[in-house]
């Protein structure tokens, strides 16, 4: 009778012991429309395969810039989410703000899977070679194609342009002339596509003591070259305040046939279309080999207690699971982070079998997007666009204009 009751009274304590609390984890991105369904998909997942973390998306359409600075205001308010994600462009800003945590030690607590990922992409996330982010995806610069318009224009969507000279042959022929139907949008009011054709014409962000070198020589005449194709309505002259709504718009209706974006746009301008869609590299000046700059999309650790630590650890390690990157990868035709998923003919083997067009786009020699330190990035990329804009509506010239935004990167540079 007494081991019974020593037997009851145990169950009654295990009964009355509380379950360990879930840690609630709260998570933030911009972009939405861009690639916000993948990311829902992949932390549901994660939520539903284990029970010590929950994961809360606070997703929003805010640019990176405008979430950078809402978040960053939210550190100095004491009101930070425990991770955030970035892009390369807004990276540095987490890090010199002091408060990115390294992860170094959370990829290495996953050895087996760490292994798995592919060392040059996950090196696009360091900063003074650390890991400063855990990897989402890696994005590449693509030209997308309208093959039915490509068609029509007596071209051919498989043999689509390699260089500037074909570019603006291929826009000539595909623009009616009037403003209404353009053959090309090839730049953002950021600097990555502008970053990549300089590059690929010999230039450089900064030379090697640190100045600016957006008014160089190769600077001014890509801008020269961009201005050209707005005068001669085959491109048109977006406001970078209604940029990223109108260049997706414009190209899913037919009014743009060629659009050299961010490989991560291609969600988003293959939805809703009523032509065939074709992806290629990113044409690069005459003669010269296309060298990109890679956006990098990973999630920054805010958490400081240790436990939130340990529980965003685990949220941060599914982005890289080969199943996470398959989603991924399908949705955003980014660069595989995890090359077990690449291998894998029921992950990405057979979905790259069918789409070769988009391995072309993964081997671009590439670098990492660069980012000024600090806040001061935030403030060059508006004055970029804003600048870019001025310069393409025939405002200013394509000297001026940079010579103008040299002098303010070499400030903000100087401040910080």
């Amino acid at each position: 009778m007494k081991r019974l009751l020593t037997t009851t009274a145990l169950l009654a304590m295990i009964s009355a012991t509380p379950a360990l609390a879930q840690t609630e984890l709260r998570l933030v991105s911009g972009q939405e429309k861009q690639n916000g369904a993948v990311l829902k998909q992949v932390f549901e997942a994660f939520n539903a395969g284990q029970e010590d973390v929950s994961v809360n998306l606070e997703l929003d359409n805010q640019s990176d810039l405008d979430t950078t600075q809402k978040v960053l205001a939210d550190i100095v308010a004491g009101s930070a989410p425990d991770a955030v994600r970035v892009t390369g462009a807004v990276l540095r800003a987490y890090v010199d703000s002091g408060r990115a945590q390294p992860l170094d030690e959370c990829l290495a607590s996953a050895p087996e899977l760490a292994a798995q990922l592919d060392k040059g992409l996950v090196d696009n996330f360091r900063v003074d070679g650390k890991l400063y982010a855990m990897p989402w995806y890696v994005t590449l610069p693509a030209l997308f194609v309208n093959a039915d318009a490509f068609e029509a224009a007596g071209l051919d969507p498989q043999n689509p342009p390699r260089n500037w000279s074909e570019l603006e042959a291929a826009a000539a022929r595909l623009s009616d002339g009037s403003g209404n139907r353009f053959g090309v949008l090839m730049y953002m009011p950021n600097t990555y596509v502008y970053e990549s054709q300089l590059l690929s014409s010999g230039g450089e962000m900064v030379d090697g003591e640190g100045r600016s070198g957006v008014a160089s020589k190769a600077s001014v005449e890509l801008m020269a070259f961009m201005r050209g194709l707005v005068e001669k309505q085959q491109m048109p002259a977006l406001a970078p305040s209604t940029f990223w709504g109108e260049a997706s718009r414009m190209f899913q209706s037919g009014e743009v046939a060629m659009l050299l974006s961010s490989s991560s746009a291609y969600n988003n301008v293959s939805s809703n279309i009523a032509f065939d869609l074709a992806v290629a590299p990113m044409p690069a000046r005459d003669g010269e080999e296309a060298l990109t700059a890679a956006s990098g999309n990973g999630f920054v650790m805010l958490a400081t207690d240790p436990e939130r630590q340990a529980a965003t650890c685990k949220a941060l390690l599914s982005l890289v699971a080969p199943e996470s990157v398959a989603a991924t990868v399908k949705a955003t035709a980014s660069s595989p982070i995890n090359v077990t998923a690449a291998q894998t003919p029921e992950l990405l083997g057979d979905f790259y079998a069918k789409n070769p067009a988009l391995m072309a786009l993964n081997g671009q020699e590439n670098r990492p997007w660069y980012t000024l330190p600090g806040r001061a990035n935030n403030e060059f990329q508006s004055n970029f666009g804003d600048i870019q804009h001025q310069i393409l509506t025939g405002a200013v010239e394509p000297q001026e204009g940079m010579s103008r935004l040299a002098d303010i990167m070499n400030e903000l540079n100087e401040a910080q």
